[in-house]
């Protein structure tokens, strides 16, 4: 009965610290995707001449065509933007 008791006596403060650190995670993960989804749109408005993608009737994102992205590809090709990323990663 002493071992029950001592358990529980352990497990309490385990379980307070588990649900403090998953709040913490929670709120850096929200404070995270809200500056991402900005600098999305920033990215969207900039590859796709100064239009952001919009979104469905139903409030679907929608997505940048095979050929947007292609010409996104050819222009980072052409301006050096992809020989600095290939460089900083290791890329070929």
């Amino acid at each position: 009965m002493l071992e029950n008791a001592m358990k529980a006596l352990i497990l309490i403060p385990v379980a307070a610290l588990s649900l403090s650190a998953m709040q913490v995670h929670a709120a850096d993960a929200a404070s995270t995707s809200s500056t991402g989804s900005e600098s999305n749109a920033a990215m969207a408005t900039d590859s796709v001449g100064g239009t952001t993608a919009g979104a469905t009737t139903s409030g679907a994102s929608v997505g940048k065509t095979r050929a947007q992205v292609y010409q996104e590809l050819i222009r980072a090709e052409k301006d050096g933007t992809l020989n600095r990323i290939n460089e900083y990663y290791g890329g070929n």
